[in-house]
């Protein structure tokens, strides 16, 4: 890359957002009205507002060390230990998040497309199309972005609208009908589905309008809750509170019974899950060029791909090591609030008090 200043405005919007909606968000309905009923779109607003103030910190966090690459920042901040265990604890995040991401994903895959192709194999096409991206550099992964988004939104949006007709929004009230900890409790689950904002990390550095970073961050975040309070409205619009609750996929679900009048398509469900194929790979692709990345930087290698080769087979084992989807949601409760906590709450409040105070004392010098 000859030019470091490769990503545009739209690109950082378009990372921003594909990085964070994945294939979760099938399920994301039923998580929030098993906590809160039909007042999950108010968690969704609050977890959006939180995430925001998150993201807010590490673009602070990458202005004061002057847009230096995460390895560094972690070095210079917090020592050559403690940033070593950091930049690993990174990596980890990135890899747990991916491989659960990647089997949920599979199971998906599975019931609605490819019933009989083995999870093996899924897990080894969707890999190793992965790491032939990763390889290519950060450059062709910006662009991989920029089209997919396209390519994802339209028609899910278009389907959306089409659902619109059986969607009864009374279903949503009584509105602040739970008590405050279901709340709390809905916006600590809620923060998992913001999960990839750290990807900010990585392409910050890169973006050519960096006094515009703060308005298209904020955009992109707009967007996210937006759709995502889109989809819950239109599930529990659609099935009900009760009904909501008990579907494992209630997005997929009601994409599955959109009936047109005259319409020539019969299964929905599964021009979509087709688009998803995208959504969910650049998800993968983008964690695990971030993972890469830090590695590469840990072990002091000249480019990505010997990187990227070294992380493949851990994410096929953590992925291949749930028995089923139900352990797979099981580990992520267990797993995914702990990572965030310490990767995405507690490091970048950490590196924004000592980088401010350093820069501080630079300037009182």
């Amino acid at each position: 890359m000859n030019n470091n200043n490769i990503v545009s405005s739209y690109s950082l919007f378009a990372t921003l957002v594909v990085t964070i909606i994945g294939v979760n968000v099938f399920s994301y309905p039923s998580e929030l009205a098993n906590i809160v009923g039909g007042d999950g779109w108010i968690v969704i607003l609050l977890s959006s507002i939180i995430s925001y103030f998150l993201i807010y910190v590490i673009c602070k966090v990458i202005r004061n060390n002057d847009y230096a690459h995460t390895y560094e920042i972690l070095q210079n901040n917090l020592g050559k230990i403690f940033g070593g265990l950091a930049t690993l604890s990174l990596i980890l995040y990135s890899i747990f998040f991916l491989s659960t991401g990647l089997r949920v994903f599979t199971e998906e895959i599975k019931m609605y497309l490819l019933e009989r192709t083995p999870t093996e194999f899924i897990f080894l096409v969707t890999i190793l199309t992965g790491s032939y991206l990763v390889r290519a550099e950060l450059d062709s992964l910006i662009k991989f972005n920029e089209i997919s988004f396209w390519l994802m939104f339209i028609p899910v949006i278009v389907v959306f609208i089409f659902s619109f007709y059986d969607a009864d929004i009374t279903n949503l009230l009584p509105v602040l009908n739970n008590a405050p900890e279901s709340y709390l409790k809905g916006i600590m689950r809620s923060m998992n589905r913001f999960m990839g904002f750290q990807i900010l990390f990585l392409i910050l550095p890169f973006v050519k309008e960096k006094r515009n970073i703060k308005k298209i961050v904020f955009n992109g975040i707009i967007f996210i809750a937006l759709f995502y309070v889109l989809v819950f409205i239109l599930a529990v619009g659609i099935f009900g509170k009760e009904q909501t609750k008990i579907l494992l996929w209630p997005t997929i679900t009601m994409i599955k019974y959109i009936d047109i009048p005259g319409a020539f398509i019969e299964r929905w469900e599964g021009i979509i899950m087709s688009i998803w194929i995208i959504f969910y790979f650049t998800t993968f692709t983008n964690h695990y060029y971030f993972a890469s990345d830090l590695l590469r930087k840990v072990l002091n290698f000249k480019d990505i791909k010997l990187a990227s080769s070294i992380i493949l087979p851990f994410i096929y084992l953590v992925a291949i090591y749930p028995k089923n989807i139900a352990q797979v949601y099981a580990l992520t409760e267990r797993y995914n609030s702990l990572f965030f906590l310490i990767n995405l709450v507690i490091l970048p409040l950490a590196l924004l008090f000592i980088s401010s105070a350093k820069k501080g004392g630079r300037n009182v010098r």
